[in-house]
Formats: C-alpha cells, structure tokens, sequence
C-alpha cells in the first residue's frame, strides 16, 4: 500500500539537509519560498531513507540566544554601584565627593546648626570647669590643665627642643582626699612642670608628700571667699561672651553664604529673603539660651 500526500516545508538550513540523506529527496516545485515534497512512500523515497521536516520554533542567528536574564536593580546598591565598592561597602571618594558637593538650597541649615551645637557645648563644657575652680573638690578642676613638655634635646647646632601640651590626667593620677588633692605624677621628669602650671594658672601650691616620694604631690583646695566667688563670676561672663561672640561669627558666616547664592542666581531673591529670616531666628533663639546658661551659673557660683 503506498501513501500519497505533499507535505510543504521551509527551506532547511544545511544541518537540516544532511540529515535527510540527500538534497534530492522529492520535487521541487516553482514557488521559491517553498518546497513540495511528492511522497510515494511513507518511509522511503527512491529507495532512500526520508525524515519529515519539522518546523522549528527556535531563531537561528549568528548571536548567543541563551543570554543570563536581567533582572534589573534589586536594591539600593544596584540602583546607585558608584556609591559602593565590590565588597558592598559604601566607597569612600564617592562620600567625599559628595560633601564637597556645593549647597545651592537656601533653607538647607545643616551645617550652621551643626556649628552652633557644637559652640554651645563648648560654652557648657568652659563653664562648668569654671564652676569648678569655686573651692569645690572635683579632680578635673586640674586635670584638665594644659601642661607644657619639652619633647626631644637640643643637640650642638640643632634645633631647640620640640614643646608639646598635654592635659594633666595624662600625666598624672589625680584622686580627692578631703580639702586636697593627690597628684600621682607617671615620671618625675614631668613634676617641675606640673607644679609650675597648677601654680600659675590656680594661684595654687602643689607641694611634696614625702621626700622619699617625690612624684606624688599634695594640692591644698582653698576654701572660697566672696572675692574669689566674684572673681568666678566674672570668668564664666567672659567665657560665655567668647561663646557668644562665636555664635554670632556663625551666623556671619552664613548669611554670607546666602548673599553668594543670590548673587550668582542658583537662589530666587525672595527665598534668601526667607531664609535670612530664619536664619535671624534661630540665632535669636541660640543667644537667648546662652544668656541664659551664663546667668544661671554666675548665680551658682555666688551663692555656693
């Protein structure tokens, strides 16, 4: 029994040809888009061995097909890499980049309340030193002196030796014991400095425990009178004034700032008007807390 039937394919690539045996498998006929292929039999055609073309559903091209899918930013690092180095840590040029980074915003007033905080630290910190010194027995009434070391020896034609400031606690233990305090000094070379700054910066005379000790001193605490509560006072009024007046630099330099904005026009004239006016704000509001930490302290220091 013999089949007839035409079966109409594509042109097969040449892989596709040979594997059909030959390219001579049937008729071909006038339509150059296709072929007809006139079967006389199911499994063979002129006594050779026939493969049915099957159409594939897969591209042939010159390019790879099997490409790894992308799949897009999953996060922040991949949304912005230069941010980050290879081991997923944030890259450090990127960072100073970026703070190098001109601030065109007229209401951006990170880097002035930054700078006040800090200055009012400060003025606290002073002060409270400063409180200190009125006959109370606090160890960083002293340990907080600045002490002058000569590093290094002068040699024959050199240079002199290098002067260096270091706090005291550096240099010595400092522990209270009643009206006094107890200087536990780390090298006897530091003692004559140690006795001299105490001595010229508190009008106060460290002396020698024991002969036998000469790097443990004894610092008598005098007890306060109204002239040395008045004489406090007035230190913290100039401390808090030096605060004050760094405060009010700040704001210079920012509204400094804002001028060079309007100028070069990267700032509309009436938003530069506003943050001035901000700005006035919150200096007015920084000046009145000052005061007021100044005040309240002298008073300490005169009633203690």
């Amino acid at each position: 029994m013999s089949l007839s039937r035409s079966l109409i394919v594509k042109k097969a690539p040449l892989s596709l040809r040979g594997l059909a045996g030959t390219p001579h498998v049937g008729r071909l006929s006038g339509n150059p888009t296709s072929t007809t292929l006139n079967i006389s039999n199911h499994y063979s055609c002129h006594g050779l061995p026939l493969i049915p073309f099957v159409r594939s559903t897969r591209g042939i091209s010159t390019t790879p097909i099997f490409l790894k899918k992308n799949k897009g930013p999953t996060n922040l690092k991949d949304e912005a890499p230069e941010q980050y180095s290879r081991k997923g840590k944030p890259n450090p040029a990127h960072a100073a980049a970026a703070a190098e980074t001109p601030n065109d915003d007229p209401y951006n007033f990170k880097k002035f309340d930054d700078s006040v905080k800090h200055a009012v630290e400060g003025c606290k910190t002073e002060i409270q030193h400063l409180k200190s010194f009125s006959g109370r027995v606090d160890p960083s009434v002293i340990e907080n002196l600045l002490v002058i070391i000569s590093h290094g020896k002068k040699e024959d034609g050199g240079k002199e030796a290098k002067e260096v400031k270091l706090k005291l606690s550096e240099l010595a233990h400092v522990a209270p014991k009643g009206r006094e305090f107890i200087l536990t000094v780390n090298d006897e070379s530091f003692v004559n400095n140690i006795k001299n700054t105490i001595l010229s910066q508190m009008s106060m005379n460290p002396q020698q425990v024991s002969p036998s000790t000469p790097n443990i001193l004894k610092v008598p605490i005098p007890m306060p009178t109204k002239e040395s509560r008045q004489n406090t006072a007035t230190l913290v009024q100039k401390a808090g004034q030096k605060w004050l007046d760094k405060v009010q630099y700040i704001r210079g330099s920012h509204f400094t700032h804002l001028e060079k904005l309007k100028k070069a026009g990267t700032a509309r004239p009436d938003d530069v008007k506003k943050a001035e006016k901000k700005l006035q704000e919150k200096l007015d509001k920084t000046n009145k807390e000052l005061k007021q930490l100044i005040e309240k302290s002298k008073q300490d220091v005169l009633q203690s």
